[in-house]
């Protein structure tokens, strides 16, 4: 996996003025998220926010922010609707701790060392109703149940013990929803250095960053090369959603930060382009393909004389991707995270894609977007719901939608493609066009005949005989004679239609 680099880790305080952010850069390979020192006051700490008001408040993502079956952390613990799951987390707690050869005892005593640092992950205030051994209890409660979690998602760490339990206890529907909760929601997450200290008391094997590595790269069923196994202290992610964020967004990493261009001088009208839908893009000889890699990043665009290819990556839409798209753009909106936006840069790209169910219906056509969804109208309104407020870094996806832009715009390009759109866009238009050409070459055939009439002619000469003297003809001549046979009484019945 990419070395993740953190210069500094640090947080912020609720209501915070300061604007400074880590800059997240690929270099050799490595992702780096750094945060300039030099105008980060030292005290403040990196911290794991709640999801920004503006997207909470939104009702069209009503839901999207709140565990459906188990709180993860302070921010959503105590809940009703949520009690069920907090029976359970003793029993998942004693099936971690049961492979250590150490006791509760030894787990409780050792978070309970760290209480403030991990108080100090969680904006200010929100843990203040909790002694230091509930908060502990909480962590510990939380960070084994996460645990538990994270072997059983692991090849080569867990069995289907945890899943027997889930099962067991809380139905196999809300069993399905537990992974969504842990992995997907900004405000259900736990500091990372309580995960790393109850993996290292678990075993010496357990070694945090190697398993999510494991764990993320078999999503893909496949592994690659990682310079540096280890993230120590000071370069730790905050918590397990920035791990997924940087981990999905490091393989095409932007140098660039919000608000920042590679070309200053480039207008903020300059990144906006006339082009719209798949449908649309369809119209002007632009086609839809699928990629290879399922990076958001990898679209690709290859413009040809009469048409192009527009190369989407695979995209795979359950009923949970909405969630962890809002929530991944609510971590990339929130104070001193990596800014420059990827995954609201990709929603918005979709959105520009997908206007209505035809769009949907050709991407489903092309193999490029599977859904869980029975309706494509659905899936077009939760790609509408997702709120971006058109904010993304728009250097991103420039130079593919500049490409596309010339392209669609190239008028000696796309009048052929516009030609065949618009006139034999169904069999149909076609099955008349062959007709009326059928027409006109039997009328030429006609005037042929009667202004050079041929002293071999036949009398009598029948549509089966035609068929027969064309398949034996030899000559370009006998041919024609032929074909103008077979279709002479078609002629002399279209003529007497046409002028009687």
């Amino acid at each position: 996996m990419a070395k993740l680099e953190f210069e500094t880790c640090r947080g912020v305080d609720e209501g915070s003025s300061s604007t400074s952010a880590p800059v997240a850069t690929t270099t050799n390979s490595r992702l780096e998220v750094r945060v300039d020192a030099r105008t980060e006051p030292k005290h403040r700490k990196r911290r794991i926010e709640k999801v920004p008001l503006t997207m909470r408040r939104d009702e069209k993502t009503k839901g999207y922010f709140d565990p459906m079956v188990v709180s993860i952390g302070p921010y959503h613990h105590g809940k009703k609707e949520l009690q069920m799951a907090e029976r359970i987390k003793p029993l998942v707690a004693e099936l971690f701790i049961s492979g250590s050869g150490k006791g509760m005892d030894e787990f409780r005593k050792n978070v309970l060392g760290i209480v403030d640092d991990a108080r100090s992950c969680y904006i200010e205030g929100s843990t203040d109703v909790y002694s230091d051994k509930e908060f502990a209890e909480m962590m510990l409660l939380d960070g084994l149940f996460v645990s538990v979690f994270i072997e059983y998602m692991t090849p080569g760490y867990g069995d289907d013990t945890f899943q027997y339990e889930l099962t067991e206890h809380l139905g196999q529907h809300d069993t399905d929803l537990v992974a969504g909760d842990i992995m997907s929601l900004l405000e259900n997450q736990l500091p990372f250095q309580v995960l790393e200290l109850l993996m290292s008391l678990k075993s010496e094997h357990h070694n945090l960053t190697d398993m999510l590595d494991k764990m993320v790269h078999s999503w893909q069923s496949r592994e690659t090369t990682r310079q540096d196994k280890r993230i120590d202290d000071t370069e730790q992610p905050i918590h397990f959603l920035e791990y997924i964020w940087l981990w999905r967004n490091k393989l095409s990493q932007s140098n660039h930060t919000h608000g920042t261009s590679g070309n200053s001088k480039r207008r903020r009208l300059d990144y906006f382009y006339s082009f719209k839908s798949v449908a649309e893009l369809k119209a002007k000889g632009i086609y839809a393909r699928r990629g290879s890699d399922f990076n958001h990043r990898d679209f690709k665009f290859k413009s040809f004389f009469f048409f192009a290819v527009l190369e989407i990556p695979p995209i795979i839409l359950s009923h949970r991707s909405f969630t962890w798209l809002s929530n991944q753009i609510a971590y990339e909106w929130t104070p001193r995270n990596p800014n420059n936006l990827p995954t609201m840069a990709f929603v918005n790209f979709m959105k520009s894609l997908i206007n209505t169910r035809d769009d949907v219906k050709e991407l489903r056509t092309r193999n490029i977007l599977f859904s869980s969804y029975t309706s494509d109208e659905e899936v077009v309104q939760l790609f509408n719901n997702i709120p971006t407020f058109g904010l993304e870094d728009f250097n991103i996806y420039d130079e593919v939608k500049h490409r596309i832009h010339e392209h669609y715009n190239n008028k000696v390009k796309t009048w052929f493609a516009e030609l065949i759109h618009n006139y034999f866009s169904s069999p149909w238009t076609f099955i008349a066009f062959v007709a009326a050409a059928a027409l006109i070459i039997m009328s030429f055939l006609q005037t042929y005949f009667t202004i050079s009439p041929r002293n071999y002619k036949l009398i009598g000469f029948n549509f089966t005989c035609g068929l027969s003297l064309f398949s034996a003809s030899s000559s370009f001549h006998e041919s024609c004679w032929c074909v103008w046979t077979i279709c002479e009484p078609i002629v002399q019945r279209v003529n007497v239609c046409m002028f009687s």
